[in-house]
């Protein structure tokens, strides 16, 4: 893991480039915006890995990942914008139907994006045999163009790296495949090979309905920033503290891995916006630390690095 504080700044700064492109996929609202996010965050990758050292190999796994993530993203949009696909294919919800391509794409305006997004996926698999959420992007791009042996494979793999995830799960009952029991992962301990904190944010959109947002961060003092600023934001007049539980829900988990997973309610204090964080542990470091900038797959989720919000 790189030292250089200015390289983890342009890390991280790429994750918050593809958390946004990925919001807006996922609510379908100014996606026109997301080529331009995309070629940003490429920028940043390619800045790093121009003056990358051959001994950091785990940088060059964020590095390969995040390229990874760009191309399933560029080719999630061809697939929704300019195909108009009738599925909601995003990282946390359902991938595409086998042979969707030939259905959706007589003229092949999605075989390039498709033959990237495979590329990278395949190049970061050989950088990281660990992550789990280049397997998703994999599967999903092979199932997309109707590789049904691959896409298999590649759903088969994620489910092993991470036995929570519904996403694959459901990929491969969609396939036809007999899929392996859920009674080894019950959510209450990190699967992940790092330590991070995470700040999960649920806001309410309708009567009955709750958006969810989830980022990772490398230490506890950072995330507990975050949940700050995110409360802060509030206290604009329109409404009072006791207005936030029907409102907002915030929760800040501090994960470790094979650990269990400690969750933190976030309350405002009485009559005020702010936190009581008495008890949370700010000191301990959280070890093996989460490269900068690496998103994290988990219960079926892609959780992009915080910052920059």
């Amino acid at each position: 893991m790189t030292d250089d504080d200015a390289t983890n700044t342009v890390l991280i700064k790429a994750s918050s480039l593809l958390r946004e492109s990925s919001e807006r996929l996922t609510d379908g609202a100014a996606t026109d915006a997301v080529p331009r996010l995309l070629a940003e965050a490429t920028r940043c990758y390619d800045a790093v890995a121009r003056k990358l050292s051959p001994e950091d190999a785990e940088t060059a796994a964020t590095v390969a990942v995040g390229r990874s993530t760009i191309a399933a993203l560029a080719l999630q949009r061809c697939a929704l914008d300019e195909l108009d696909c009738d599925w909601s294919w995003t990282d946390g919800d359902d991938g595409p139907y086998l042979g969707d391509m030939e259905e959706y794409d007589e003229d092949g305006l999605s075989e390039p994006l498709l033959a990237r997004a495979v590329e990278a996926a395949r190049a970061a698999l050989d950088a990281d045999p660990g992550d789990p959420l280049v397997p998703l992007h994999l599967g999903h791009a092979l199932c997309w163009s109707g590789e049904r042996d691959g896409a298999v494979a590649a759903y088969t793999e994620a489910l092993r790296r991470d036995p929570g995830d519904h996403v694959a799960r459901d990929s491969l009952a969609e396939l036809g495949e007999e899929v392996p029991e859920e009674d080894d992962f019950d959510g209450t301990e990190s699967p992940d090979r790092y330590a991070f904190a995470l700040v999960r944010e649920e806001a309410r959109i309708s009567n009955s309905e709750w958006a969810s947002i989830a980022c990772v961060f490398g230490s506890v003092a950072t995330a507990q920033r975050d949940a700050d600023e995110i409360l802060k934001s509030c206290d604009n007049g329109d409404f009072t503290p006791e207005d936030l539980p029907t409102t907002l829900k915030l929760t800040l988990e501090i994960h470790r891995p094979g650990q269990p997973i400690t969750r933190f309610p976030v309350e405002p204090l009485d009559a005020s916006f702010l936190i009581d964080w008495s008890g949370l542990p700010e000191g301990e470091p959280l070890d093996p630390p989460l490269p900068p900038g690496r998103p994290v797959r988990i219960d079926g989720e892609t959780c992009f690095h915080g910052g920059l919000r």
